[in-house]
């Protein structure tokens, strides 16, 4: 998706990768606005939690080249609680800053690991199956288009 920034004029470019689901699902997004790369990231589970992600909560990265990469949300994720036909879902949208270097790993090679803090304050781990590593590849080249 392209929009353009009513301020500088620069494109914004956001590409979203489902990561997995239903639930849990893990749904992932690169943002490049000139040249500022965030990282978003939409995870959501069965049951109505209240807890908040503070900012500054870590996501650690493994990608395919071996390099680790280590981003700072950006602010804190409160949750919303989805009905989902009688269960409650709840959700986060966590937003992480990148660097321009990180995003360019990613592009070369793909996500093969995640690290992040789940919603129950615990870290959840999701190694990435082969295929979503060569979506994240290309979608991340997307993002140099």
């Amino acid at each position: 998706m392209n929009e353009k920034d009513p301020i500088t004029d620069d494109i914004i470019r956001t590409v979203k990768t489902r990561l997995t689901g239903p639930t849990p699902f893990y749904y992932f997004s690169y943002v490049r606005n000139g040249s500022d790369f965030k990282f978003n990231v939409e995870v959501g589970d069965y049951g109505e939690l209240a807890t908040v992600i503070p900012q500054g909560s870590e996501l650690v990265m493994r990608a395919g080249n071996g390099s680790v990469i280590r981003m700072q949300s950006v602010e804190e994720a409160t949750s919303q609680i989805i009905d989902d036909f009688g269960s409650k879902i709840t959700s986060y949208n966590i937003t992480f800053q990148m660097t321009e270097q990180d995003m360019r790993a990613i592009a070369e090679s793909g996500i093969v690991f995640i690290r992040i803090k789940a919603m129950k304050n615990t870290f959840s781990d999701q190694q990435i199956p082969i295929a979503v590593v060569e979506i994240s590849k290309a979608n991340a080249e997307c993002i140099f288009k």
